[in-house]
């Protein structure tokens, strides 16, 4: 359904401003939370609109590429771009930042998710 509905969208103008539109939407909203994530600190503003819209970019150019049928499993190409986006901040705060965790709800019980985690964060050592 998706697949239909972004062949739809590139080719009804009025669709795909709509789309655009949504995009933007989706764009302040991770604006919004990151700054109110940055509390106080200096330059918040401009750090929440940078990061914002390097998430949002690096979704759809993963997203993209699924709906054009370059992938028929965009999930380790999300996960790259995600690496390279907190890699892109991780950086510019200088040296060892810690652990970066991100957090996405899932049906699977805590017990078969806690291997997964526990290997993914001892890889980063």
């Amino acid at each position: 359904m998706a697949r239909a509905r972004y062949r739809l969208t590139r080719s009804v103008p009025v669709l795909r401003a709509r789309e655009i539109a949504g995009g933007q939407q989706y764009q302040r909203l991770f604006r919004t939370w990151i700054h109110r994530w940055y509390e106080g600190a200096p330059e918040a503003a401009l750090r929440a609109e940078i990061m914002a819209a390097a998430v949002v970019t690096a979704h759809n150019h993963v997203l993209r590429g699924w709906l054009r049928g370059l992938t028929e499993d965009p999930m380790p190409g999300f996960d790259r771009a995600m690496v390279e986006v907190t890699g892109l901040f991780a950086r510019e705060s200088g040296g060892d930042v810690g652990t970066t965790v991100v957090v996405l709800r899932t049906p699977n019980r805590i017990e078969s998710v806690l291997p997964a985690l526990r290997a993914a964060l001892v890889a980063e050592e």
